[in-house]
């Protein structure tokens, strides 16, 4: 039985930032594989509900290549738990397709389940996310020009790194408020 963690992101600004996916893949409570991979960039239809059946799909496609047959699926995203379990509709048109790709590949496993657990809990699975949107950023300069008045001030990066925060420069500004807020408070 494996255990799929997945998570979205769409930063630094959502809907219409870089949307990236994650999942962490665990059996006997050790993971055995993760990974992570952006999904979109820019436009309305690029979100954090995106990003997130993606991670889930991607999570469901590497256990069936890896032979599984029994999964329990969990996240974050109460959206698309819950559209998983019937509980709320699926209405965004956007969405629809990537829900019936999810539902067709719950139905190749012997058993599957879906459940919510909070952010804590999912921390592997958004380490590969925020991993796969901030490489990202760092490969594609014009990515991040285009998003440049949303990302973390150099005075902000730079505050940061001497805190000990990598990668501060994928942060979205207010974010990096936060964070500086944060650790500050914590050294006083």
């Amino acid at each position: 039985m494996y255990q799929l963690f997945f998570d979205g992101a769409c930063e630094p600004v959502n809907p219409g930032g870089v949307g990236a996916y994650g999942f962490a893949v665990y059996e006997d409570d050790r993971e055995i594989h993760g990974e992570g991979g952006v999904v979109c960039v820019g436009g309305r239809q690029c979100t954090n509900n995106v990003a997130e059946y993606t991670a889930l799909i991607k999570a469901m496609e590497w256990a069936l290549s890896a032979g599984a047959a029994e999964v329990e699926a969990y996240g974050d995203s109460q959206l698309v738990v819950r559209q998983m379990l019937g509980i709320y509709q699926v209405k965004a048109p956007h969405l629809v397709p990537l829900y019936e790709k999810a539902v067709e590949l719950t139905r190749r496993f012997r058993k599957f389940s879906i459940g919510w657990v909070p952010r804590e809990r999912n921390a592997r699975a958004d380490y590969y996310s925020k991993k796969a949107y901030c490489d990202f950023l760092k490969t594609h300069p014009e990515v991040r020009r285009l998003y440049a008045g949303r990302l973390a001030t150099e005075k902000q990066v730079t505050l940061l790194k001497r805190l000990g925060v990598e990668d501060a420069e994928c942060l979205p500004r207010r974010e990096a408020s936060r964070l500086i807020e944060r650790l500050l408070s914590r050294r006083g």
